[in-house]
């Protein structure tokens, strides 16, 4: 089983800084996703730009496919070692998370990373190796669903110094928090939200350091099928609905026509459920199997607007409207295939006009881009 993992990123500058001194970068490949984090020393314009440099240049080698200790190595030769303080500019921390249940990971002086198995943290074990002079942590372990990473900088193993923990919060104590607070529903940003809210109380909202906080959940992909639009040939239809059946996928139906041609194909009844239908959207319905069905164009058009405003899922989850109910999806899944019919509804196409500049082909297309944009895997097949 490949795994997929899930970020959870939050960030607090020090009290009275503009900008923060650390800085996170990650990004995904089909063979592997790519995570560096760096705390620039000091704070402010300076540490955020030192910062900044190493992450994203040790990203963008990663991501190009060199080898970790070759990254290592430039990143480690090119960091200035401060004068006066004798360390580098800029420490790091490289991860190369793999879809097999893999990571490899190199530190430099920051916290050891937190990993939580079964709710409990595993004490990983290190190589140390000296690269342009100075010591580096060489980890290796494998990650499985359920699995917790967490990476933090100084600013939060800091937190409450001299005030409710006098020496700090501390690894060990950040470590007992996480363990007693990770769940299986629970969404790495949801983890991230809760640990920044701890520190932030902590320093008592005047923080005495730059905070990062990296929340990795390892778990299976969430994948999502929906399906809008007779097609134009109608011998389509069966394969339509045999692709929206497949296995291991949350199925969404939008469209009363194409509602039937569901029914129709799987033997089934659909059930209108009235009390979902607003001014705006008419109501949902109910066919066995599939986990939303919804009216068309009017649906989903008011998705694409709710999730270009941006409403919170908590807000949405309080709502039954057909709409709220396919964002709140869409937004569950890693990746969503788009099966869309081409057939011309005359109350929204002129007949004269291409269909690729029908009404419907529009809104799917800039919902998938919209969607693409945050981070989604989006595929979009027209029949």
């Amino acid at each position: 089983m490949k795994v997929f993992y899930e970020f959870g990123i939050r960030q607090i500058n020090k009290k009275a800084e503009e900008l923060c001194g650390d800085s996170v970068a990650y990004s995904s490949r089909p063979d592997r996703t790519t995570l560096v984090f760096s705390d620039g020393l000091g704070s402010g314009v300076k540490a955020s730009i030192l910062s900044t440099l190493t992450t994203r240049i040790a990203n963008r080698m990663l991501d190009e496919g060199l080898p970790m200790d070759e990254v290592v190595q430039t990143v480690s030769e090119t960091l200035p070692i401060c004068r006066v303080r004798k360390i580098a500019y800029s420490t790091f921390n490289m991860a190369q998370l793999f879809p097999q249940g893999l990571a490899k990971m190199v530190v430099f002086d920051s916290p050891p990373p937190l990993l939580i198995h079964d709710n409990e943290i595993q004490h990983l074990v290190y190589e140390e190796c000296e690269v342009g002079g100075k010591r580096i942590c060489d980890y290796a372990f494998p990650l499985v669903p359920g699995d917790w990473l967490v990476l933090v900088s100084d600013g939060v193993i800091n937190a409450g110094i001299g005030g409710a923990y006098p020496l700090g919060w501390g690894w060990d104590e950040l470590a007992k928090y996480l363990a007693n607070h990770v769940h299986e529903t629970l969404s790495a940003n949801g983890l991230a939200d809760k640990l920044a809210r701890v520190v932030d109380e902590l320093y008592e909202g005047s923080p005495g350091d730059d905070v990062s906080i990296v929340v990795v959940k390892a778990r299976t992909k969430r994948t999502l099928v929906l399906f809008t639009g007779p097609p134009v040939d109608k011998s389509d239809d069966r394969r339509m609905v045999d692709a929206l059946m497949a296995p291991l996928q949350k199925r969404v139906v939008c469209g009363g026509t194409t509602a039937n041609i569901v029914a129709r194909e799987l033997g089934r009844q659909i059930e209108v459920d009235l009390a979902t239908g607003t001014d705006a959207v008419p109501s949902s319905g109910r066919v066995a199997g599939i986990d939303l069905v919804t009216e068309g164009t009017l649906t989903l058009t008011r998705a694409l607007d709710i999730l270009r405003s941006g409403v919170p899922d908590d807000e949405l989850n309080l709502k039954l409207d057909g709409a709220s109910s396919l964002v709140v999806l869409l937004r569950e899944a890693d990746e969503i295939r788009v099966l869309v019919g081409r057939t011309i509804n005359p109350a929204h196409q002129h007949p004269n006009l291409p269909r690729d500049l029908g009404l419907k082909t529009q809104i799917v297309h800039s919902l998938g881009e919209l969607l693409h944009n945050e981070g989604k895997e989006v595929q979009i097949e027209y029949y």
